[in-house]
């Protein structure tokens, strides 16, 4: 149902790209490199927000947490 909503909802919808997108994400392609595609999110977050400001901007539960703790709150 993904596609079938960002098709009904983005402004700049394309099928070809859709499709491939969402085959891409869900690992369907046949390439054969489904598990290589999993992220992270700690990895991640240290890669592309080492400071936090996304994390505390959108949880802001976690924002008065040390920038130390930020991508692991569970170890704090």
């Amino acid at each position: 149902w993904g596609m079938k909503y960002f098709w009904d909802t983005l402004l700049d919808a394309d099928l070809e790209s859709d499709a491939l997108g969402w085959q891409y994400i869900s690992g369907s392609l046949p390439d054969g490199r489904e598990l290589d595609r999993i992220d992270n999110p700690q990895f991640e977050g240290y890669k592309f927000d080492p400071y936090g400001e996304y994390v505390r901007r959108w949880l802001p539960e976690l924002a008065r947490l040390p920038t130390e703790w930020i991508h692991h709150p569970w170890d704090a």
